[in-house]
């Protein structure tokens, strides 16, 4: 589904974020990118979707991407009701049906004809992620999805994530969420020293997970 091969980039001379880096994401999967503070994932899901250039190397993906960042800018002079049915207006994909389920379980019913710049933090993720979501595409980036939900809408949207997958759709996600990175991920992608490693997420419990995940993000000395 998409696939990096001795991919370079840098910010400057002493700031290189990735050198020479190989990834494969599979397809119909969910895949979860771990890293420390500053280590570069939102510039490797920007790399992905085509935002940023990379300086060397190859990326390639085998369809269009949609990137839910974990800082969304919204039009917020719009009501919620109005940024949906922009959005619905200019994009070339096609709502889904789940768009009803999607308002009730992450409580947005109510706020939808209130400006936007009413909302709080937590209120405008939620809506980011529905005007996202409700697109049908097939390959979704996801940056910090659930940092700043509440924990009836984080523990909705693992379970909505899952049935994304089920429904043939591909997403790499970025968490610092080792508890949400053992639910959803198939893969693991560790993120270290400008290199990617992958690993299979066949961990008995989410301790022996979070100490793999530990051990393994610890820098060489």
């Amino acid at each position: 589904m998409v696939n990096l091969k001795n991919v370079h980039f840098r910010y400057s001379e002493k700031d290189i974020i990735l050198s020479n880096a190989d990834l494969e994401i599979k397809k119909n999967e969910i895949t979860v990118i771990l890293g420390k503070n500053g280590v570069g994932k939102t510039t490797l899901l920007s790399i992905i979707d085509g935002f940023i250039t990379h300086d060397q190397g190859e990326v390639t993906k085998e369809t269009d991407n949609v990137f839910i960042y974990d800082n969304p800018y919204l039009y917020e002079y719009l009501t919620g009701r109005e940024y949906l049915e922009l959005i619905n207006e200019i994009s070339e994909y096609t709502i889904s049906q789940d768009i009803d389920k999607l308002l009730e379980s992450l409580e947005l019913h109510d706020a939808l004809d209130k400006i936007i710049s009413s909302y709080s933090l937590g209120m405008k993720h939620k809506l980011a992620l529905l005007t996202a979501l409700v697109l049908d595409f097939k390959l979704y980036l996801i940056d910090e999805p659930l940092a700043a939900l509440d924990p009836d809408s984080q523990k909705f949207m693992i379970e909505y994530f899952k049935k994304m997958k089920k429904d043939n759709n591909t997403l790499i996600i970025s968490t610092h969420m080792l508890n949400v990175a053992y639910e959803l991920a198939d893969d693991i992608v560790i993120f270290k020293n400008g290199k990617l490693e992958v690993y299979r997420n066949d961990y008995n419990s989410l301790e022996e997970f979070s100490d793999f995940v530990v051990n393994k993000l610890r820098y060489d000395v």
